[in-house]
């Protein structure tokens, strides 16, 4: 996609590109159209395409939600990087349910491991068994066979952030899953561990040995799935760790416990500081922070939240 398409489109409130995928079931042929939306309402502002699908096996919508930078021409090359996803699963009876991870990989390629891992690997994991009784449930009302269960009604997949490294996409991945989706703390949540690199001190705690390619989260869910197989008296939604995660000591020394992060004190000197009216540069220079980034992270409450 060509930046210079756009020069003339206003840029007050946010810029939404909808491609919407339709299929002809006289032709047998898929058209696309293509809308621009201003939405001036929207508290986001980063441009971002939607593209709107729908899945001809289940009759229910499908949406993807990219940022536009990663689609432009000449942009940075994003191989290499690390991506931070969402996925967003709708019940027909109004339940919502959200999972995070990260990846190196194509959101497709890792959403379709997820769907092989709930209708036919037999996986103990929350997301795939979630997802593998709402497809069931939908693929019987489709066929008039009843099932009481809840039905999958759409799916919404969303890049949270894309280009990033390991430690930014940990470091987003441990603020989005604490915050919105790790199943001790929320109720439609789908994530077993916490995020990033506490995800790993997770495995560790449970005597699951990790090694440097778990970074990604369906590394460390391979990992935690061979565990749960082993253990299978072990309850699903709490593998061990859950509750000691809402311990506060517990968190504290999970999140400051691995090289190249900070310490309890250390978070809490940088927002002493950030009070006292410190730029960023003079607190990384004074609390010995590995960058400017890692300072404003804090500061956001995007990272160390569960530091007081």
């Amino acid at each position: 996609m060509n930046p210079a398409l756009f020069p003339s489109l206003p840029i007050d409130g946010r810029l939404i590109i909808e491609v919407t995928q339709t299929y002809s079931v006289d032709t047998g042929k898929i058209f696309y159209a293509c809308t621009v939306i201003n939405k001036k309402d929207e508290t986001q502002s980063a441009p971002i395409v939607f593209f709107i699908m729908r899945s001809l096996a289940l009759d229910i919508p499908i949406r993807l939600e990219i940022p536009l930078r990663a689609l432009l021409k000449g942009g940075r090359s994003l191989s290499g990087t690390y991506s931070v996803y969402l996925h967003g699963l709708f019940a027909n009876n109004g339940e919502e349910f959200v999972y995070y991870g990260i990846t190196k990989r194509g959101w497709n390629k890792r959403f379709m491991e997820h769907v092989t891992a709930s209708t036919r690997d037999q996986s103990k994991r929350l997301f795939p068994r979630k997802l593998g009784d709402l497809i069931a449930a939908r693929a019987a009302e489709l066929n008039n066979i009843s099932d009481s269960r809840p039905k999958l009604s759409g799916i919404i997949t969303v890049l949270c952030a894309v280009g990033l490294s390991e430690d930014q996409a940990m470091d987003t991945e441990e603020y989005l899953v604490d915050k919105y989706s790790l199943s001790s703390k929320h109720g439609k949540g789908l994530n077993m561990i916490p995020g990033g690199y506490e995800g790993l001190r997770s495995l560790h705690k449970l005597s699951i040995q990790t090694g440097p390619d778990s970074i990604d989260t369906e590394s460390r869910e391979e990992l935690l799935d061979r565990y749960l197989h082993e253990h299978p008296r072990i309850g699903v939604p709490n593998p061990g760790v859950a509750e000691k995660w809402n311990d506060p000591g517990y968190a504290e020394a999970v999140i400051c416990g691995r090289e190249n992060r900070l310490t309890a004190d250390q978070v809490r000197e940088i927002r002493y500081l950030s009070a006292l009216g410190y730029p960023t540069d003079k607190i990384q220079e004074k609390v010995g922070a590995i960058d400017n980034g890692q300072v404003q992270r804090v500061l956001n409450q995007r990272t160390y939240s569960r530091i007081h």
